[in-house]
């Protein structure tokens, strides 16, 4: 039975991902949803059990069924998110020869690109928000074949890239490969990169990448890895104190750093502040699942100085983290984990793919915590049922506590107890 556990595991996560494709738009079933998600989770957990807890075992048939797994929700339709339908509007802009910055794809003067996937794009008054690495990738996908099973299709090979990656990083540090399931099998990045098709993974991928040869030394790789990764999102900016540690010594690579964004940002430079207008946007107003930020903001009031007030605090808590990765992480790994991790708890904003920066993570430093956050951040689709049927999106504050007192619970109640067990002594 034990080593039949994890096929067991398997098995049951497919029929999941099967029955998540038969079940069709998700966004107006979400009671289904969860009902179908709930074992697969659970398989999830017990097979992430068996790999830390088993000295030996296969390998790449774990890695054969996540590769199953994703294949399979690649031929869903994206209903939980509609980002991927943005992506394809920008290659396709850029196809035309314009600018992806300069227009909102409601503006006239791209009226005549609008086609059958113009309607699945959020926010059509808001210019593109996405960095010009990931306008590169949005473009050069559309450039083989405009649609959405292109698009998807590539973020599964970027992914399938990351998880190679994370076993090369697992023997890098003399750990189990097979803990590559961690993240390999994890519902979420099943769901929001093969069934969503979410960018963020080949940021992520890019962030690993520049941490892996920063370990094995080969630090003017790291600095071209870690500038394209914040070409592709801007996230990574938070883990450049960790290259100033890692880079001891040869410190002046890090002008690279500058000179490659910039050249990075030189072919959309026509679209002047405008490069930014989207990003602004997204900062200003955006605000989702932010349980840590909305207890901030109630604290200190209501109303725009409170929301000020409240982001400013965030920033300054998320500067502490990284200082304390900068100076007295373990390694880099652990400091990007906790520099990444503090960033989504204080967040306003908190949508379940931004998830995915942590996963990986997981593989080489299994938290109880953040598994169950991966699970239960679902939750927050909730949201989605009311905004489907009535057009009303309203939060339920439910959720929030059914997603982080327990991540809480599990984060902090181990440390405190042996702190408590060494005071008794």
């Amino acid at each position: 039975m034990g080593q039949a556990l994890p096929l067991w595991c398997g098995l049951l996560i497919e029929a999941t991902c099967l029955g998540l494709v038969w079940l069709g738009p998700l966004q107006t079933q979400i009671p289904r949803f969860w009902a179908l998600l709930l074992p697969a989770f659970l398989a999830y957990l017990a097979a992430a059990w068996w790999v830390c807890r088993r000295p030996a075992g296969p390998l790449w048939s774990l890695l054969a069924l996540a590769l199953l797994f994703r294949l399979t929700l690649l031929f869903s339709a994206p209903s939980l998110s509609d980002d991927v339908y943005r992506y394809v509007w920008d290659g396709r802009v850029q196809l035309a020869g314009i600018n992806p910055y300069l227009y909102a794809p409601d503006a006239p003067e791209v009226a005549h690109l609008r086609d059958g996937l113009y309607s699945g794009i959020n926010h059509k008054d808001i210019s593109t928000i996405y960095p010009p690495l990931a306008q590169g990738f949005f473009l050069l996908v559309c450039a083989l074949h405009l649609g959405l099973w292109m698009m998807k299709g590539s973020l599964v090979l970027v992914e399938l890239g990351l998880i190679l990656l994370l076993l090369r990083i697992l023997r890098q540090r003399g750990q189990d490969p097979r803990r590559v399931l961690l993240y390999a099998w994890n519902p979420l990045p099943l769901i929001e990169v093969a069934g969503s098709g979410h960018l963020d993974v080949l940021a992520v991928s890019l962030l690993l990448l520049a941490l892996y040869w920063l370990e094995a030394g080969r630090r003017l790789p790291a600095v071209w890895a870690a500038a394209g990764a914040i070409l592709a999102k801007f996230l990574p900016v938070l883990a450049l104190p960790l290259f100033w540690r890692g880079l001891r010594g040869q410190r002046r690579l890090l002008w690279w750093l500058p000179l490659l964004v910039g050249l990075g940002f030189l072919p959309y430079a026509g679209a002047g502040m405008q490069l930014f207008a989207g990003l602004e946007a997204y900062l200003r107003h955006w605000r989702f699942n932010d349980a840590f930020f909305s207890l901030t903001y109630q604290a200190l009031g209501q109303g725009e100085p409170a929301l000020h007030k409240a982001k400013l605090l965030g920033a300054g808590l998320l500067g502490l983290v990284a200082l304390w990765a900068w100076h007295r992480a373990p390694d880099l790994y652990r400091g990007a984990f906790a520099v990444l991790g503090a960033y989504l708890l204080l967040t306003p904003t908190l949508h379940p793919w931004y998830l995915v920066w942590v996963l990986p993570f997981l593989a080489l430093f299994p938290s109880p915590a953040w598994l169950y956050l991966s699970g239960a951040v679902f939750l927050a689709y909730e949201v989605l049922g009311g905004y489907s049927n009535a057009g009303v999106w309203e939060e339920k504050s439910w959720v929030l506590w059914a997603q982080f007192l327990p991540f809480c619970l599990l984060l902090l109640g181990p440390p405190l107890y042996r702190w408590a067990q060494r005071r008794a002594r």
